[in-house]
């Protein structure tokens, strides 16, 4: 049992000293025609013009890297657009790049 807790908490402390990096395994070259292809007409039919206004706008949902993983996760869901996990992580790449900018090391 005291093994046990022992590798959970250092499993524990691994993970939160993992860079940000780590956590766009994406590539946004990939990203921009999934989101061409599954996002932007959701969005240009909530938020008008391109439809990239949500992700500029001042009172935008998403505030970390970790948030953003999440909305992204949750369209996919939300949509049903069947988005596997690497498409996901590509769409994530993409628009950290284009408009978050969020730090990752």
């Amino acid at each position: 049992m005291k093994g046990l807790r022992t590798m959970l908490v250092a499993s524990a402390l691994l993970a939160v000293s993992i860079p940000a990096a780590a956590l766009l395994p994406g590539e946004a070259d990939d990203g921009k025609p999934l989101h061409a292809n599954f996002c932007t007409a959701c969005h240009v039919s909530m938020f008008g013009g391109d439809g990239n206004s949500v992700y500029t706008r001042d009172a935008r949902r998403v505030q970390s890297i970790e948030g953003l993983m999440g909305q992204v996760a949750f369209c996919n869901q939300q949509t049903n657009a069947g988005l596997n996990e690497y498409e996901v992580d590509d769409i994530i790449a993409y628009l950290n790049e284009t408009f978050y900018r969020f730090e990752t090391d």
